[in-house]
């Protein structure tokens, strides 16, 4: 009779220690969600798009800069430690002779390229409202 009640009890208990392993690994990464203004020199930047990218997680996210120099990424990310830089935006299609009407993408090529951006930027879990002051 014991043997049955040990087995029962021994039972319970892994399925019980089952259980709290399910429970925590329930809880999933937290995230967040970012937004806020781009300016180079004081003046916002009106093109091209804001990535913030984190080289030890191999993950970035991308947010088109609007014409008022606000941006939004695109979905959410993880909290931490990102290098931020902005692409250009591509290339106007214009027949031969005529000019842009979009004002010239006057940005420094380091504040283009992940690898050489100064601007690095910590993001927190829940919204975040960065503002890039880039100089």
């Amino acid at each position: 009779m014991w043997s049955i009640t040990f087995s029962r009890l021994r039972r319970a208990l892994g399925v019980l220690a089952l259980a709290v392993l399910v429970l925590a690994g329930c809880k999933g990464k937290e995230t967040s969600t970012v937004s806020g203004t781009v300016k180079y020199k004081g003046k916002a930047l009106t093109s091209g798009e804001i990535q913030f990218i984190n080289p030890e997680k191999g993950v970035a996210s991308p947010g088109p800069i609007d014409s008022s120099g606000n941006y939004t990424l695109a979905g959410k990310i993880e909290p931490g430690t990102y290098k931020v830089y902005v692409q250009a935006p591509p290339p106007e299609q214009l027949p031969p002779g005529k000019v842009s009407a979009r004002p010239p993408f006057d940005l420094p090529p380091k504040y283009q390229d992940p690898r050489q951006t100064p601007v690095s930027k910590e993001v927190k879990a829940g919204a975040n409202t960065i503002n890039i002051e880039f100089e």
